[in-house]
């Protein structure tokens, strides 16, 4: 039973590397799986109804993403991830479910760039929660700028002042990621 199930995941490799070109996605997608650079997401959209998968490892933490573009404006990601070394009592790891959305506001025209607002693991435990709005414009067929501000896990350590904080002060203190925490709740007093 080994056997054949070796053989299996040999051929089933073969054939995945053998897949043709036209079946990768042409924009880059981050290591959580949405389309932009590295951590940095864009405002960049798939082609409606696209589904991507991507697998990424970094720093102990493997993250195995799915993405479909709901709408021509809307996504959603669902992601399962491994985290080594998550507790810092016991030493041990933890599994991590979390899902995002994000949505194009404005599409980008002749002088001004796309601009889209996201909310990342804003239903699981909230080890990878954050929130962002980012602007892309495509100068030249090869150079697109994308800028942005970011909370939480996108946001900088005691980087500024939340803008926000002037509205209301509740958007000065953002609650803390407790360990042992099965998640599955919108924690809507976070974002932002």
């Amino acid at each position: 039973q080994r056997k054949i199930k070796a053989v299996f995941d040999k051929i089933l490799f073969a054939a995945l590397l053998n897949m043709p070109v036209a079946a990768i996605a042409q924009s880059s997608l981050t290591t959580f799986g949405t389309p932009g650079l590295i951590d940095m997401p864009s405002a960049e959209s798939a082609p409606d109804a696209e589904l991507s998968s991507s697998v990424s490892y970094f720093a102990g933490s493997t993250r195995t993403t799915l993405t479909f573009q709901i709408t021509p404006r809307l996504s959603g990601s669902f992601r399962y991830t491994g985290i080594q070394n998550w507790n810092t009592t016991t030493g041990g790891g933890t599994f991590d479910r979390s899902f995002d959305v994000r949505y194009r506001v404005l599409d980008e025209s002749k002088y001004l760039p796309s601009v889209a607002v996201g909310l990342q693991d804003f239903i699981g435990t909230g080890i990878y929660s954050g929130e962002y709005i980012v602007a892309t414009k495509h100068v030249t067929p090869k150079l697109t700028l994308t800028g942005g501000i970011g909370w939480g896990r996108l946001g900088s350590n005691n980087g500024f002042s939340n803008p926000l904080g002037g509205l209301n002060s509740s958007f000065n203190t953002r609650p803390t990621v407790r360990q042992g925490r099965l998640g599955g709740v919108v924690e809507s007093a976070k974002w932002f």
